[in-house]
């Protein structure tokens, strides 16, 4: 497999594969004292302040409907450029030849912990580079495995969380939304977490807002440390299948399968577990959290995503969900940089010129609003057409973890949706904002 990707740069991240063939290796983790340690930094009051503040701006649905009319394709100063209509969101997610990822460099980098870095299907616009590492990702993680492992786990983690709180009390981010998605690590990625795995959560989450948040995307010490505690793990984790290979049915047990096949070297299957664990936990913390703020806040939606969970309807259950995610995404769009010169919406009264090196915000929440392609966008309509949606991204880089995503989400709010008389107990508190605490009661069974 060749693995090299070429960065928002112009250099060549170079893959495993050297021209010597010789497979680098990985050092050994198995001493889980040798790992290095990692605690969330609390952000100043300033940054949280600011960060809510671009938060609750971004997410104005009546700004969003203001521009879509009167500026629909905006450029900034300093560089910048956001564009808000369904057609020219679509149109930047599908020009990964003009808009690239910001951050193809960096998480290669810190893939390895040194540059160059082993690339990552998130961050390769190459498309025949990325079909070859999509085809490989996806024999570890098998579409099969939604029903057959993803979902009884998430299901029973999720049962067991909201049996264990008799007093009908939970926080339901760590000790439920976030909690599920590490319990998959365990169980179905194979990933072991030693100690608290709290910590891991924070790390994945600290490394997830540097990667995916606005560019120029620079090395910074705090996501260093963060990437190295999630390295540490994972490096443990393989340690331990490469001695002692083929103990369970994970996504671990098949990478190292495929390396002995020929198909892997030790640092892609890194790279492969981090891209997967760093794009499922922090992402479907926001997302959930963001959804059981929505059903809180509107009593139709709560009611709807009940019902559904009581009649064991699993399918309208995930649609209800993720309608409510429509209104409160756990991001307004995805950032690209644009690599030359290019018209957006070309031929058209709105064509607008986007001069490289300027940084976009391809707003899909908007998009998702936008009446010209979504039916009624105001309304909470459970089952929409596929394409009204853009939570998953859209184009190449759709996310690969898409149904894995909603089998775990589902399987999650199933459990608590279901207790009679669910409300809210305090309000949602961020952290960075990511979802970071919110209590919830109700009626213990």
């Amino acid at each position: 497999m060749n693995a090299d990707t070429t960065t928002t740069d112009g250099q060549v991240a170079a893959g495993p594969n050297n021209s010597s063939g010789a497979a680098p290796q990985l050092p050994s983790a198995a001493d889980a004292t040798a790992m290095p340690s990692f605690k969330a930094r609390k952000p100043s009051a300033l940054q949280s302040m600011l960060v809510g503040v671009v938060v609750w701006l971004l997410t104005r649905q009546s700004l969003q409907w203001l521009l879509r009319t009167l500026c629909p394709i905006l450029r900034l100063p300093l560089g910048w450029a956001a564009v808000t209509r369904y057609d020219d969101v679509s149109e930047v997610l599908t020009r990964q030849d003009v808009f690239v990822v910001p951050f193809a460099a960096e998480i290669a980098r810190l893939n390895d912990g040194e540059a160059p870095g082993t690339a990552f299907i998130l961050g390769i616009d190459d498309p025949n580079q990325h079909h070859d590492q999509l085809k490989l990702v996806m024999q570890a993680f098998k579409r099969s495995d939604v029903e057959e492992l993803v979902t009884p786990i998430a299901r029973r983690s999720a049962q067991d969380i909201i049996a264990g709180a008799p007093d009908g009390r939970i926080d339901a981010i760590k000790q439920l939304i976030t909690r599920v998605p590490l319990d998959l690590c365990v169980k179905y990625y194979g990933v072991g977490i030693p100690g608290d795995q709290q910590d891991f959560a924070d790390a994945t989450i600290a490394v997830s807002g540097h990667l995916f948040g606005p560019p120029p995307i620079q090395p910074k010490p705090a996501s260093d440390e963060a990437a190295a505690y999630v390295r540490g793990v994972v490096d443990r984790a393989i340690d331990r299948e490469l001695k002692n290979p083929g103990n369970a049915d994970t996504v671990l047990a098949r990478l190292v399968a495929m390396r002995q096949a020929g198909q892997l070297t030790p640092r892609e299957i890194r790279a492969f577990l981090m891209g997967m664990i760093i794009g499922f936990v922090p992402t479907n913390t926001m997302a959930g959290g963001n959804i059981l703020e929505m059903l809180l806040r509107e009593r139709a939606f709560m009611a709807r995503a009940r019902a559904a969970a009581l009649a064991g309807d699993d399918d309208l259950l995930k649609h209800c969900l993720f309608e409510a995610l429509r209104f409160m995404p756990h991001n307004v769009g995805p950032f690209r940089i644009c690599s030359r010169d290019y018209t957006v919406a070309a031929d058209t009264p709105r064509a607008t010129k986007i001069k490289k090196n300027t940084k976009v915000l391809a707003w899909t929440m908007s998009a998702m609003f936008d009446s010209r392609q979504v039916d009624a966008p105001l309304e909470f309509r459970p089952g929409r057409p596929a394409s009204n949606s853009m939570l998953f991204g859209y184009g190449m880089h759709w996310c690969v973890g898409a149904f894995i995503a909603q089998a775990q989400i589902t399987q999650t709010f199933k459990a608590l949706v279901a207790r009679p008389k669910l409300e809210r107990a305090g309000e949602l508190q961020r952290r960075g904002g990511f979802p970071n605490r919110l209590l919830v009661k109700f009626r213990p069974v």
